[in-house]
């Protein structure tokens, strides 16, 4: 009877996660946002263009690498996009269960931690920004290295993983690492020949990233953008939108963290041995510097990037003070995949609700010729995209190039395999140095070309630079108006 319950329990679960996997791809609306501005950078490669030089991409470049090779395989549509990005999350949650696993931590606890993980951040699952959740699941890879206790030379190479996935998070996961050893071995030769081991490793295969963007001819327009407009970014997009409960549980870590060192000497003397203070520190080091990740764009989406880190501690913490002095060596099997049913339950429900509450505003896009085919999108944008892709078609017949100066164009660039390198992504700090003189000089110069902007104030994105705008329409002349935008031209 037992083994029939728990081949039952198995196969609800698969079945559970298998329906989540389909109502991620499927019944998720494409918003106008990073899933769509990255997988219109992918989709770019895909059609024989280059990033950092026909893609104002500003992270360093695995991510996208990767990415390109799905789409090779897949194909170059949105859908490829989300299976992508549902297998870098997947990575995450199995990091996770091994890192739980290597802490000695129950299997089905394990999976109860990771379902409560998934919880938290299955909304982000597409969010499309996922560079960052690849940087943090090879950050989990190094941490589970360091827990296991296996070379140091694996630490350089996870670090090069970090760095050129994400340059941020790459910088302070070395930071991480150098913090941790120092709380290891002190300042010794220990220490220093830990550093140089890790330096070697990550020295060896940055090499062969940054002679791939010599031959590719793109290595100074990877320095500028990835590194040259760092500042303008940080100075135009500080913003903060976390709810409080975020918050709270960023800060728990910290609280917890501090409380144990007050009171490891006292009630848990017997329980925090030196091993597992270790172990917490090692978690609170790594928590801790990424959670720099917020700034300066300090969203919900951000928190959740850098989330699984902090639960990692707080359920290891709670696991070691609580539940294992409560019940010991006890089995929770059943119960426990029970809970980890209805969890994938809630998340289904969700899923479905925000899909049924919307179902009137979008419509499935039904052109097999289309990279969006199959997927939700607003009838605005659907509408929207029609009439911009008949007016370009039209202007490029006459010889008129038209450039669309707005968060939005993606929808219709990618449609028409169209590229205006910056102009496709113009963000305050995707532009890199000088950015903004350098467009200024290139709008005047450019003839035969048309740009749409957009009529009303109220619709500019907060990352686009208005002097942009307001230069085009203090420098051009106007044409005409169609859809939501005004046309400029010489």
């Amino acid at each position: 009877m037992k083994n029939k319950l728990n081949l039952f329990q198995k196969s609800l679960i698969s079945v559970l996660i298998l329906l989540i996997i389909v109502l991620l791809i499927f019944f998720n609306q494409l918003e106008i946002s990073d899933e769509l501005w990255n997988f219109q950078n992918i989709f770019k490669m895909s059609n024989g263009l280059s990033i950092y030089e026909d893609a104002n991409v500003i992270v360093t470049p695995i991510f996208f690498y990767i990415g390109n090779i799905f789409f090779k395989i897949l194909g170059s549509t949105i859908i490829s996009f989300r299976i992508y990005n549902i297998l870098i999350f997947a990575f995450i949650y199995f990091l996770t269960f091994k890192i739980l696993q290597n802490l000695k931590v129950s299997k089905h606890l394990s999976f109860l931690y990771v379902s409560l993980i998934f919880l938290q951040t299955f909304s982000i699952v597409t969010a499309g920004a996922n560079y960052n959740t690849l940087a943090i699941a090879f950050v989990l890879l190094g941490i589970n290295l360091y827990i296991k206790n296996t070379s140091l030379i694996y630490q350089g190479i996870v670090a090069f993983l970090v760095f050129f996935t994400k340059q941020n998070i790459g910088i302070y996961y070395i930071i991480a690492t150098i913090i941790y050893d120092l709380y290891c071995y002190k300042i010794s030769k220990k220490f220093f020949k830990a550093q140089l081991i890790k330096l070697l490793a990550f020295i060896v295969p940055s090499s062969v990233i940054i002679l791939k963007l010599y031959f590719d001819g793109v290595l100074l327009d990877f320095i500028n953008f990835a590194f040259g407009g760092l500042l303008e970014f940080g100075q135009n997009n500080i913003s903060f939108s976390a709810s409080i409960y975020q918050v709270i549980l960023f800060m728990a870590s910290i609280v917890l963290y501090v409380f144990i060192i007050l009171k490891k000497n006292g009630i848990f003397k017997e329980i925090i041995t030196n091993e597992i203070f270790k172990i917490l520190t090692l978690l609170i080091i790594f928590t801790c510097c990424i959670s720099l990740i917020i700034y300066p764009i300090a969203n919900g989406a951000h928190f959740l990037f850098a989330m699984p880190l902090h639960l990692i501690f707080i359920f290891y913490l709670l696991d070691t003070l609580i539940i294992n002095e409560l019940y010991g060596d006890k089995k929770y099997s059943s119960n426990t995949i029970w809970i980890c049913a209805i969890i994938l339950v809630a998340v289904i429900i969700r899923i479905g609700f925000n899909y049924f509450e919307n179902i009137y505003e979008y419509s499935y896009v039904k052109d097999s010729s289309s990279p969006f085919n199959r997927v939700l999108l607003s009838n605005e944008e659907i509408e929207k995209k029609s009439v911009i892709k008949k007016y370009i078609k039209e202007k490029n017949a006459e010889g008129i190039d038209v450039i669309i100066f707005s968060y939005d164009s993606a929808i219709s660039m990618i449609e028409l395999k169209q590229s205006h390198g910056v102009y496709d992504l113009l963000f305050n700090g995707n532009l890199g140095f000088n950015g903004k003189e350098k467009l200024k000089n290139d709008i005047l110069s450019r003839e035969n070309t048309e740009f749409l902007v957009v009529t009303n104030d109220s619709d500019i994105f907060q990352q686009e630079p208005p002097e942009i705008r307001d230069f085009i329409i203090q420098n051009l002349n106007y044409k005409g108006s169609v859809w939501n935008y005004s046309v400029y031209g010489k």
